[in-house]
């Protein structure tokens, strides 16, 4: 009976990892990468299980950077380790929470054992993502790693980003982008960690994009043979990647948290998770969730 791999990306709010990794204690195990920035002794304080593996190699994750997929591979890399056990490594954020029953979400990957849940749109039939995100250089990482040149730091970035310097993009690579969050079966999560790995030129290619995450793993797999087993592409439907998600529920402007104001959309969701919920204000939504639909 194979297993779950739960690839967490987490930052803060340790009891509410807490809650969602109990939640979804069946049949699992748990790979946790916490931002270098934070403190991690709190989330190992709170979170013994036996199942978590907290990534030893960390990062520190920037927004829209190059980092975020540094800390996906950590995650891969970790869980191929056990690769014969898992039926599908699923990425979700530490501000998630599943909104259908553990065992449901179980069955909807593991009873498609050959699926990658994953879907994504071509970036050439959207100028504004092609253009912007992977044809112009952003500057979303630190140049200065010295604390006390951080906003020297951020001011130079500034500036470079205002530049819209040209990025290089290879004519021969199809990029693809979607959520970052998806659910991959094993077998691909070793082929695009091995093409991450053989080939540096396709970091480097993505180093200065937009949002990496968003379509890093996504061109690996559309211009590979795993296309076929996909949820596939989607028709571009204009901008907001919020359309294009695989099974979480999750508002349009990318930033509302949820509480227990919005039980009518969850329950009417037919998603297994909702994002973004935290413990300050999202508690009693969790309770009443994990009372009634879990």
């Amino acid at each position: 009976m194979k297993k779950l791999a739960f690839l967490i990306l987490a930052h803060n709010d340790a009891v509410h990892l807490r809650k969602l990794i109990k939640a979804l204690n069946y049949n699992s195990d748990f790979y946790i990468h916490i931002d270098k920035k934070s403190d991690i002794r709190k989330f190992k304080k709170l979170i013994p299980f036996e199942n978590v593996y907290f990534i030893k190699d960390r990062f520190s994750i920037s927004w829209a950077g190059i980092s975020m997929v540094d800390a996906q591979m950590s995650m891969i890399r970790e869980a191929l380790k056990k690769s014969e056990q898992y039926s599908h490594a699923v990425m979700i954020t530490g501000s998630c929470y599943p909104i259908k029953s553990v065992k449901t979400i179980y069955e909807y990957f593991t009873s498609n054992s050959q699926k990658e849940f994953i879907t994504f749109i071509d970036m050439r039939e959207s100028p504004e993502h092609y253009i912007k995100l992977v044809k112009q250089k952003w500057f979303k990482e630190p140049l200065l790693r010295i604390k006390q040149l951080k906003y020297l730091d951020k001011g130079i970035r500034f500036l470079l980003n205002k530049l819209r310097l040209k990025n290089h993009w290879n004519e021969n690579i199809i990029p693809y982008t979607g959520h970052t969050w998806c659910a991959l079966t094993m077998n691909c999560c070793q082929y695009v960690y091995d093409y991450h790995t053989k080939n540096s030129w396709f970091r480097d290619m993505n180093r200065y994009t937009f949002a990496a995450d968003e379509h890093y793993l996504h061109t690996i797999i559309g211009n590979s043979s795993f296309m076929n087993s996909t949820m596939g592409k989607a028709d571009y439907k204009g901008r907001g990647l919020y359309q294009y998600t695989s099974y979480y529920l999750i508002d349009s402007s990318l930033k509302k948290w949820y509480d227990l104001r919005d039980w009518q959309e969850i329950i009417e969701s037919d998603k297994l998770f909702v994002r973004k919920v935290n413990s300050k204000t999202g508690s009693e939504l969790v309770s009443k969730i994990s009372k009634e639909l879990l």
